[in-house]
């Protein structure tokens, strides 16, 4: 679930190939229109068994291509105007899908990257689940969801391990803040049912995957898993709301990042991790590998001299450079930072 700016929303995979870019009059049938870079990107899952499970954390990395792209011509609360009638009443929202709106300001630098669900749409106008904080002038972007089915396949093309049974089948579970839902691909003898539902037995395919979303799949079957998704490289910088407590935080930069290039310490807890000279009273970043059998844990240190100031594991090695791969996940615990705060992650503005 995306949420406003203004109101808070390592299993290592290889980032692949270069970007093509395909014209937009093959990707949209509006006038109105911009294109991002497209790139396929490989997840990893590590093999495990039904009696020892093992993790991997992925994000999609990728987004939907750009539906709509225009300015702001008018706004009241979280209803937002643009010029004419450039699509269809209910064309961002209900039985087309799930839609989200990301906010670009010129003026305003600090709330660019916003990102905001649709709720409702007229042939002008769409209502966003929260205000945005926009303004007139502002531009828009407007993308569907990423969804289960998208990123494994309708039909479980990843080839995830699929049962009648959920306690024998790989779960994915998709985290908003310290909050986990689990699905899995049922499949029987019959194969009436077959699909990606939730435990109870609710279809979820359509189940939505926000870049800010971590995706925790449990892996039952001993063989790992390349899974290779396919989408559009979100240029500019994200918000991604960091929550007090645990946070299990997908990332949209397809270039990657290293905990120095995060943005996630900026010299203020209030919007940024919390820096101590102890990693026990610091705000953590974790990062899993082995299948989740290693926790790989890491601080920013900084003390009354500032010499030593840098992101650090718990053995006190420096750790600027651990990278942030593109298609992971990773978890933020925000032990003693306060109040919640927004992630500006950044984001290449170009390839």
């Amino acid at each position: 679930m995306k949420t406003a700016c203004l109101k808070p929303h390592a299993i290592k995979a290889a980032f692949l190939f270069s970007f093509i870019i395909i014209s937009p009059s093959s990707l949209f049938g509006q006038t109105n229109f911009a294109t991002d870079p497209v790139g396929l990107i490989q997840l990893s899952v590590a093999g495990g068994s039904v009696a020892a499970p093992k993790i991997s954390l992925v994000s999609p990395t990728l987004t939907q291509p750009i539906s709509y792209q225009g300015l702001i011509t008018a706004i009241s609360g979280a209803t937002i105007t643009v010029a004419g009638t450039p699509w269809t009443a209910n064309q961002f929202n209900g039985a087309a899908g799930s839609y989200y709106v990301e906010i670009i300001s010129a003026a305003t630098p600090a709330i660019s990257g916003t990102l905001s669900d649709i709720t409702s749409t007229t042939t002008n106008t769409i209502t966003t689940a929260q205000p945005t904080g926009a303004a007139v002038g502002n531009t828009i972007k407007i993308r569907k969801d990423v969804t289960i089915s998208d990123l494994f396949g309708a039909n479980n093309s990843a080839g995830l391990l699929a049962t009648g049974d959920a306690s024998s089948s790989d779960e994915v579970l998709i985290y908003n803040g310290a909050t986990a839902a689990n699905y899995y691909y049922y499949t029987d003898a019959s194969h009436s049912y077959d699909g990606w539902y939730d435990l109870s037995f609710n279809p979820a395919g359509q189940v939505t995957i926000a870049p800010n979303e971590g995706v925790v799949i449990k892996r039952k079957a001993a063989a790992s898993l390349s899974i290779v998704f396919s989408g559009s490289v979100k240029t500019g910088n994200t918000l991604i709301p960091i929550l007090n407590g645990l946070n299990v935080l997908g990332t949209a930069s397809a270039k990657g990042l290293t905990l120095d290039t995060s943005g996630l310490y900026t010299g203020n807890s209030a919007t940024g991790v919390l820096a101590s000279n102890d990693a026990s009273t610091a705000d953590q970043i974790i990062l899993y590998s082995n299948g989740g059998a290693t926790q790989n844990i890491y601080y920013y240190y900084t003390d009354a001299s500032h010499t030593y100031d840098g992101w650090y594991d718990l053995s006190f090695n420096p750790a600027g450079s651990i990278p942030i791969s593109p298609g992971t996940a990773f978890v933020l615990k925000r032990y003693g930072g306060g109040n919640a705060f927004n992630w500006v992650l950044p984001s290449p503005t170009s390839f």
